[in-house]
């Protein structure tokens, strides 16, 4: 669309723009739900991948937002597809759609995520020695050479801050992907944890932090669905990850499940984990039956189902 959707006028632009196309299917895969108000409702599906802007909202701009963004484009759809069921049932729950008309399709996992021979057998290092306390890293751009656990996101349902906090005092490094606050600068440097921090990669330099990582560490408070988890299990990483949905349901028995509400269990997780060679082979094993299910050509194939239902097909 010709505007990013900043304040009402550019909405009004954009809509004014896509009003034009009357012909063939229209599929809304992108946050700019509100984009189906100008298409027609019969052949027009929208993809909601998640429902996080009404949790980050209060006030009379949540309810502005969830008219556009979300009640106006739920009745307008001929069919709406969404990430997990956990997705799904917020739609109904904060909407009145009829639940027939949504369809759960999971998001594919990145091919390049795929593990080579060598850099699986990488997570046959040793496990980690505890609990000798670590310094600051001095250099947070560089990772260290030590047990390396892969952090992925650092806004709040991300859950770094109480993460940080299970990890005073083990031996190990945190590779943190995203800008860190103040808040957690302080953090990491009062519970003295070793870690290193990047941000703005690109795809392939992403593909390199899974592999160069011994465990991805994904305790999240709120996922529309939690790719991380799956591209763990496609770069044939151990994953340990939050026990609330759609996390449980992506990664089933082949994840460490723990409370991402408690310290304890964050803890617990990590240790049980990097002290056991043989619990890491078999998550490692169980994460590769698992991603089975989110290949691109798959989830590409319930896609086509869809657009049959419209006529479409290709």
């Amino acid at each position: 669309m010709p505007f990013t959707s900043r304040g009402i006028f550019s909405i009004i632009f954009n809509l004014l723009y896509l009003s034009r196309f009357k012909k063939g299917l229209f599929h809304i895969t992108g946050d700019v739900h509100y984009a189906i108000l100008a298409l027609p409702k019969d052949r027009t599906i929208l993809t909601i991948h998640d429902l996080v802007f009404l949790h980050t909202y209060t006030g009379l701009r949540r309810a502005l937002l969830k008219w556009i963004f979300l009640d106006l484009p739920v009745r307008k759809a001929k069919y709406i597809t969404t990430i997990s069921e956990k997705s799904k049932q917020e739609i109904l729950d904060y909407t009145n759609c009829d639940p027939k008309k949504i369809l759960v399709i999971p998001n594919p996992v990145d091919p390049i995520f795929a593990t080579s021979t060598s850099s699986t057998s990488s997570t046959s290092s040793t496990s980690i020695n505890l609990p000798q306390p670590l310094s600051n890293n001095l250099n947070p751009s560089t990772p260290s050479t030590t047990s390396t656990l892969l952090f992925l996101g650092t806004k709040p349902n991300k859950n770094l801050e109480l993460t940080i906090a299970a990890l005073f005092g083990l031996d190990l490094h945190l590779r943190i992907i995203g800008e860190l606050t103040r808040k957690q600068e302080e953090m990491l440097a009062k519970f003295k944890i070793n870690y290193s921090v990047v941000f703005s990669i690109s795809p392939e330099q992403l593909v390199e932090e899974y592999r160069n990582a011994k465990v991805i560490l994904f305790p999240s408070t709120y996922e529309g669905f939690g790719l991380p988890v799956i591209e763990g299990f496609q770069a044939g990483r151990p994953v340990i990850t939050s026990n609330i949905s759609p996390m449980k349901e992506v990664a089933g028995d082949a994840a460490v499940l723990v409370d991402p509400y408690s310290v304890a269990s964050i803890r617990e997780g990590v240790i049980n984990l990097l002290s056991s060679h043989q619990r890491q082979m078999e998550l490692v094993e169980a994460g590769k039956e698992k991603v089975a299910n989110y290949q691109p050509g798959f989830i590409a194939g319930l896609y086509q189902e869809l657009w049959r239902k419209l006529g479409h097909a290709d």
